[in-house]
């Protein structure tokens, strides 16, 4: 026993050497905690901490809230591959432990001595062992992955200087409701009252200022609107139905009746739509966007609202807020005024000083705000604007004129910042967000947005592929492609027209057309492809094939599933995790995976599918895809015999590609369904 301290009032006590060695293979097991309380814990830490004012922390503590189980499937991954490839890792992981706590207790007792010859007492068998050595030194990427001590604010900080400086991370989390431990997901997955958006990496962002977070309330409905939640789940009920009963259409009027009920649901998603844009996120919207490739644009921004700033004496502003409006002005031109005003009006209120507001907070003469507040909007606009008043030495009503001045000029002189191109952005969704079409939210539509489960799998693919990223975009190859076509032999009028395409404009590729390939054959071929194209029911089995064949690093495809539901996430019962095809394939290391949020339809598919892989990969076709005539295209007849027209330009940003393709159907429906998971990619040109 160690002597009494007398500083700390306790007692300590020196363990046997043995049961160190012993107790290190029972505390120091991979941490694999279950991934729902994880990430409930992690919320509810982030929700403190931004409470406190401390950004960095609850930007830290969001991110490890992000797709948890998923990165213990990685790390279970990677110790099988790590057993295959050595089958003495298992056993020469340790040597090395074992070793350091020995040479750490130079003392020992002789029955401590005798017990530890255990280890040691076989001659022959130290002799192999000596001949291994036990490599610990995993890059960071794999021990961020897993749940242990280098999960901390200083690698998390670490990673994002050291992720491309042209992504925009955008990282949006879902509050925490203890309603999941007792409701079923359909229930709970309607309860939530606001979203946290948190800005990782932006234009306006440096060392002084990092991630930064802010609170959005959920949508407030009028009347019997329905929640926005509520209407978005009713919408896919609707068009799951409505496609499920396409097969029992035998008449006339039934049929007038399905396009019907089509054009009603795609009406409805376009307002789901409007509402989130317009209504839900307002002005917020802002911080989704991609950072300028022009350089020049932001600096002349960030000058004129700087002088807005000095002119008007707003002495007071947080760094906070100044991003905030940097963000929020640049989209002058995008936004209507009242968005514009409304977020004003917010940024110089809410996301103020807590300090000088509770100084100058006078609660005496209104019922509903006190001094125990943890959130500025928790108080009325009343107090917000007499504290403003009170910190600034002028009225609200003034600041919000000031800005909005400065918003109206940009709207009609800088024409420059409204044709400006934007580098790709990453968004990070919280799982119980991640059905909503945040792609095709007007102010980011035509940009390349693309998805990924957390910062840890980003920072993972990232690394594995940093020698092919240039600016930002895995530089991908078209050399090899592999496809499956309709392997289930039940899409007829869709195999005619896809494998048409294939041989039309990629008559290098080789596949199955309807058949499905063995899962090892499937495996391989994921494995050897630059691009692969699944065309049929759901993913194909794609994931499955990489989750059982054990797929390590070494995956480079760009991967498009062009089924219903095809990267959607699927909820097990009970409180289970989400799952998806697209977990297997990153976990693999695929940079990019394209499919479908929701059911969808096989023409309006097809038209989509064809279109972006046309403008995404090179090929020495006769016309360009948009120009081939496609009359009797779903017999698998293609007329080439057209009018010369234009030519039509290429767009190797397979994101980018994306945005355009979507234009290629009419129906909102499908085009909002598609989604990007991954790096964003570029493809050769010719």
């Amino acid at each position: 026993m160690e002597d009494f301290d007398v500083f700390t009032n306790e007692i300590e006590y020196t363990k046997p050497v043995y049961k160190n060695i012993l107790n290190k293979y029972v505390k120091d097991i991979p941490s694999t905690p279950s991934g729902p309380n994880y990430e409930s814990g992690r919320k509810l830490m982030g929700v403190e901490y931004l409470a406190d004012g401390q950004e960095r922390q609850c930007a830290f503590y969001f991110s490890e809230s992000a797709s948890p189980t998923l990165r213990t499937l990685a790390v279970y991954r990677d110790e099988q591959l790590r057993n295959s490839d050595n089958k003495l890792n298992k056993i020469t992981a340790y040597i090395k432990p074992i070793q350091d706590i020995i040479d750490a207790n130079p003392v020992m007792s002789k029955d401590e001595e005798e017990l530890l010859q255990l280890f040691s007492n076989d001659t022959e068998t130290n002799e192999i062992l000596n001949q291994y050595e036990y490599d610990d030194d995993l890059p960071l990427y794999k021990k961020y992955m897993r749940f242990g001590s280098e999960n901390n604010i200083d690698n998390f900080f670490k990673i994002l200087r050291e992720l491309p400086k042209e992504w925009t991370i955008i990282q949006l989390t879902a509050p925490y409701n203890p309603n999941e431990n007792l409701k079923p997901f359909v229930d709970y997955r309607t309860e939530i009252d606001c979203l946290y958006l948190t800005v990782l990496t932006n234009d306006y962002l440096d060392q002084d200022i990092g991630p930064l977070t802010i609170e959005i309330p959920a949508n407030v409905t009028k009347g019997e609107e329905k929640p926005l939640f509520e209407e978005l789940y009713s919408i896919l009920d609707e068009n799951y139905k409505t496609i499920d009963n396409a097969q029992f259409l035998n008449n006339k009027r039934l049929v007038q009746n399905y396009w019907s009920r089509r054009e009603d649901i795609d009406l409805r998603m376009k307002s789901v739509i409007n509402v989130m844009y317009k209504e839900w996120l307002g002005g917020w919207s802002s911080l989704l966007t991609g950072k300028l490739i022009d350089t020049k644009i932001r600096d002349r921004l960030i000058n004129l609202v700087d002088t807005a700033i000095a002119d008007w004496g707003f002495f007071k502003l947080t760094k906070k807020q100044k991003v905030l409006l940097y963000n929020l002005l640049e989209h002058s031109s995008v936004l209507s005024s009242q968005q514009i005003k409304s977020c004003i009006r917010k940024i110089l209120t809410e996301h103020g000083n807590t300090d000088d507001v509770r100084t100058s907070l006078n609660t005496s003469d209104c019922e509903n705000c006190n001094n125990e507040f943890k959130f500025l909007n928790e108080l009325c606009l009343k107090c917000l604007s007499k504290c403003f008043e009170k910190v600034h030495k002028f009225t609200l009503v003034d600041g919000i004129k000031a800005f909005s001045q400065v918003a109206l000029k940009i709207r009609d002189e800088w024409d420059d910042l409204k044709k400006a191109k934007r580098n790709p952005v990453i968004l990070i969704v919280d799982e119980m967000l991640d059905t909503f079409p945040w792609e095709t939210l007007p102010i980011i539509n035509q940009q390349p947005v693309s998805r990924i489960e957390n910062i840890h799998f980003l920072y993972m693919l990232y690394k594995i592929h940093e020698d092919s990223i240039v600016d930002g975009y895995f530089m991908a190859k078209a050399d090899v492609g592999r496809y499956v076509i309709n392997p289930e032999k039940n899409l007829e009028r869709m195999e005619l027209r896809m494998s048409s395409f294939v041989r039309y404009w990629c008559p290098t590729w080789g596949g199955h057309v309807g058949h499905a390939p063995p899962p090892e054959r499937l495996l391989r071929e994921l494995r050897a492809a630059d691009v692969f194209l699944y065309c049929g029911h759901g993913d194909g089995g794609a994931g499955g094939a990489v989750g059982a064949g054990g797929a390590g690093g070494g995956s480079r495809a760009a991967v498009l599933l062009a089924g219903c539901g095809s990267v959607r996430l699927a909820r097990p019962p009970a409180r289970a995790p989400a799952a998806a095809a697209h977990h297997h394939l990153h976990v693999a290391a695929c940079p990019l995976v394209l499919g479908m949020l929701w059911e969808v339809t096989d023409l309006e598919v097809d038209k989509a599918v064809s279109a972006l892989l046309a403008l995404a990969v090179p090929s020495d076709a006769p016309l360009a895809w948009r120009r081939v005539g496609k009359a009797d295209w779903s017999r698998g007849v293609l007329d080439l015999n057209v009018e010369q027209r234009d030519p039509v330009p290429p767009e190797r940003d397979m994101l980018r590609a994306m945005c355009r393709a979507r234009g290629a159907t009419n129906f909102i429906m499908i085009a909002s369904s598609m989604v990007a998971r991954g790096l964003p990619v570029k493809m050769p040109d010719e």
